[in-house]
C-alpha cells in the first residue's frame, strides 16, 4: 500500500511544497490544459516566500479586500438544483497565505496546537480527514480514504457499541465564522486577553482570520472552498470543537462510553445507550451554535444495526439488488467449446498475440457474463440514479459500464441491436440530473462518440444533420444540443467545462456547428479557452484592479496550447481524479 504522509507530520519546507501542488491549490478537477502551475509559478516569481504586506511595490491599492470578484468562483452543482461555490483563489493571495503558514515558527505553532487538541480528546474522537500526501500522487489512496477510515472502522465498532448516530454540519465552509479560527488556535481566553491589551494583531490566528477576510471582500463569514489551506484551517476549528465536546461530556457524565469517527464535518457517534446518543447530539448542537454552525437535519440518522449503518443507503441497495448481475457460468451465451479451445491453443503456441487474445476474451466471453444487455444495463443505472440521485455509487456503476464496452466497435453495437445514439441519450439524462457524475459521465460520453462511424450514423433526430460535413462535427452537434437543454433548465457551468474537453481539438475548425458552440458558451473558463485558441478578446478571470498593471497575470498563459495539441480526443482515466468514488473491494 502507498504510504500516506500527513501534512501535519511535515516540516515547514515540505509543507510549503505540498501547499503549492496544483491539486492543493485547486482541488476541483479541470481538464489538464488549464495550467494551474502557471498561476502558482507566477505568484512564486512575484512573492517568493514573502507576504503581500512586504511587497507593496506590486500593489496599486493596498486595501485589496475592498475589491469584489478578486477570486474566480465556479458554482458546482451539488444536486441538479443546488450549488456549491468552489473558489480559484487569486494566486498572489493563495501564495500570501502559504507563506504565512509555512514560516517556520508559525508552522510549529500550528502543529503544536493540533497535537494538543488531539491529545486532549484522548482517542474519544478520531478524525480521518486531515490532509495528506500519497507517494507518486496515488489517486487510489485518496479515493479509498473514506471507505477505509470511516466505513470499515464503523463495521469494527459494531463489536463494542449498539447505537450509531450519523450527523453532518450544514453548509460548513460557507458558515465558518473567521474570528473562530483565532479562538481555535489560541483558545478563547488568550484571544480575548490579547484583544483587551491591543495585542490581537500579533496572534497567528488573527492573521489567519484576516487573510480569509481580505480575500472575501472583508466578510467574516465563510471561507473559500476547494483548497488545502481552507481544509486545514477548517480542521483546526473542528478539532477545537472536538476538544470542547469531550471536555463537556466529562463534566456532565464522566462514565459515558462513546466513540466518534469524524470525517471533516460528518460525524459518526457510537454509544451503548440511546439516551447517551441523544445527550451527545444535544451538546454538539449547542457547541456548534456557539461557532455559528448548524447540523443538517436531513442527513441525521439513528441506527441500532451498525453494520448496515456503516454503509450509505445507496450502497446497500446496490448490494442487495445486484442490479447488473454478472454470471460466472452463463451457458446460454457461452462460446462453443471448439472455438474457445482453438483460440486457447493458438495463444499457447504463441501464434496469437496476447493483446489479440485479451480482446477476444473480453469481447466474446467477459461481456457475455452480464445478464443485462448494454441498453438494459444503462437503464438499470438510470433507475438507480432516480432512486438515489447524485450517489457516489453511480460513479462506480458508470465506470463498470464503460469497461464493459471498451473493446466494442461500431459493428458490435449494430450486431447486438444497440443504438449508440440511444445509449448517449440515456447517459446525457443521467449526467444532467446527477452532477457528481460530471467527469466520469463526460469521459464515457467521449468514448461513445469516438465509436461512431460517421458515414453510417443517422443523426436526424438532432435536427441539424444537414450541417454535418465531417466526423468531428457529430461531437459538436451533440454538445450544442446538450448545452441548449442545460441553458433552459438548471445550468451546470462545471459540466460545460468538461463538455469542452470533448471538442477542444477541433475548436479552430471553422464550421457552422463550431460557430454555434462558441457563440453559446457561457462559462468564463470555457470562454477564456475559446478566446485564447481563436486569438479573440480576453476577459480576465480575476479582478486585478488592486495590482499595478505590470504585475498582473498574463491570463492567456493559463491555457496551455501545447497540452491541447498533444491530447487525444478520447478522455483518459488519468485526466480525472475521483475522490468521491469509494470502491467496495
Amino acid at each position: 500500500m502507498t504510504e500516506k504522509i500527513y501534512l501535519l507530520s511535515m516540516n515547514n519546507e515540505r509543507a510549503r511544497e505540498f501547499f503549492l501542488k496544483p491539486v492543493s491549490y485547486f482541488s476541483q478537477n479541470l481538464p489538464r490544459y488549464f495550467n494551474l502551475s502557471f498561476l502558482l509559478d507566477s505568484a512564486a516569481e512575484k512573492l517568493g516566500k514573502n507576504q503581500l504586506k512586504d511587497k507593496n511595490h506590486l500593489l496599486y491599492e493596498a486595501n485589496y479586500s475592498s475589491f469584489s470578484n478578486i477570486n474566480y468562483t465556479i458554482q458546482v452543482n451539488k444536486k441538479s438544483n443546488t450549488y456549491r461555490p468552489i473558489t480559484l483563489i487569486h494566486p498572489y493571495l493563495y501564495m500570501d497565505y502559504v507563506n504565512l503558514l509555512t514560516k517556520e515558527d508559525n508552522w510549529e505553532k500550528l502543529k503544536a496546537r493540533f497535537e494538543y487538541l488531539q491529545k486532549k480528546v484522548n482517542g474519544r474522537i478520531i478524525c480521518s480527514s486531515l490532509p495528506f500526501d500519497a507517494e507518486e500522487n496515488n489517486k487510489k489512496e485518496y479515493a479509498l480514504n473514506f471507505w477505509q477510515s470511516i466505513e470499515q472502522e464503523t463495521i469494527k465498532y459494531s463489536l463494542s457499541y449498539t447505537h450509531l448516530l450519523k450527523l453532518d454540519i450544514s453548509n460548513f465552509y460557507g458558515s465558518i465564522y473567521t474570528h473562530a479560527l483565532c479562538w481555535a488556535l489560541h483558545g478563547e481566553n488568550e484571544s480575548k486577553v490579547a484583544k483587551n491589551k491591543n495585542e490581537l494583531k500579533k496572534l497567528l490566528g488573527n492573521l489567519c482570520d484576516q487573510k480569509f477576510q481580505h480575500m472575501n471582500y472583508g466578510e467574516t463569514v465563510g471561507i473559500p472552498q476547494g483548497n488545502v489551506i481552507s481544509d486545514l484551517m477548517s480542521e483546526l476549528l473542528l478539532a477545537y470543537i472536538d476538544y470542547k465536546l469531550v471536555r463537556k461530556m466529562e463534566e456532565i457524565k464522566k462514565d459515558i462510553d462513546f466513540k466518534i469517527l469524524r470525517y471533516r464535518d460528518d460525524y459518526r457517534i457510537f454509544t451503548k445507550r440511546l439516551e447517551d446518543s441523544i445527550l451527545i447530539n444535544r451538546e454538539l448542537v449547542l457547541l456548534l451554535q456557539r461557532y455559528k454552525l448548524n447540523l443538517g437535519e436531513a442527513k441525521t440518522s439513528q441506527a441500532t444495526d451498525i453494520i448496515n449503518g456503516a454503509l450509505k443507503d445507496d450502497k446497500l441497495y446496490w448490494i442487495e439488488h445486484d442490479p447488473v448481475i454478472k454470471l460466472t457460468t452463463d451457458k446460454f451465451y457461452m462460446l462453443p467449446k471448439k472455438l474457445m479451445k482453438e483460440t486457447l491453443e493458438k495463444y499457447k503456441e504463441k501464434t496469437l498475440k496476447p493483446e489479440v487474445f485479451n480482446k477476444f476474451f473480453k469481447k466474446y466471453f467477459h461481456n457475455r457474463t452480464y445478464q443485462a444487455t448494454l441498453q438494459k444495463h444503462l437503464f438499470i443505472i438510470k433507475i438507480f440514479s432516480d432512486l438515489y440521485p447524485n450517489s457516489g455509487q453511480l460513479i462506480g456503476a458508470l465506470h463498470e459500464f464503460e469497461e464493459r464496452l471498451s473493446d466494442m466497435d461500431y459493428a458490435d453495437f449494430q450486431n447486438t441491436g444497440t443504438g449508440i445514439e440511444v445509449l448517449i441519450a440515456i447517459l446525457v439524462d443521467i449526467v444532467k440530473k446527477n452532477p457528481k457524475l460530471t467527469e466520469v459521465g463526460v469521459k464515457l460520453l467521449s468514448s461513445l462518440l469516438m465509436k461512431i462511424e460517421f458515414k453510417e450514423f443517422d443523426i436526424q433526430y438532432l435536427g441539424n444533420d444537414s450541417q454535418i460535413k465531417h466526423d468531428f462535427e457529430i461531437r459538436f452537434a451533440y454538445i450544442n444540443s446538450v448545452n441548449n437543454k442545460l441553458s433552459q433548465s438548471n445550468y451546470n457551468g462545471y459540466l460545460e467545462v468538461w463538455m469542452q474537453r470533448i471538442v477542444i481539438k477541433n475548436l479552430t475548425d471553422e464550421t457552422e456547428l463550431t460557430k454555434t458552440y462558441i457563440e453559446n458558451s457561457k462559462n468564463e473558463l470555457v470562454q477564456l479557452c475559446n478566446s485564447v485558441l481563436l486569438k479573440g478578446k480576453i476577459t480576465p478571470l480575476f479582478n486585478e484592479d488592486w495590482l499595478k498593471q505590470e504585475h498582473r497575470l498574463d491570463i492567456n498563459k493559463f491555457i496551455d496550447l501545447s497540452e491541447i495539441s498533444k491530447m487525444p480526443n478520447l478522455i483518459s482515466s488519468d485526466e480525472i481524479y475521483l475522490a468521491e468514488y469509494n470502491s467496495m473491494s
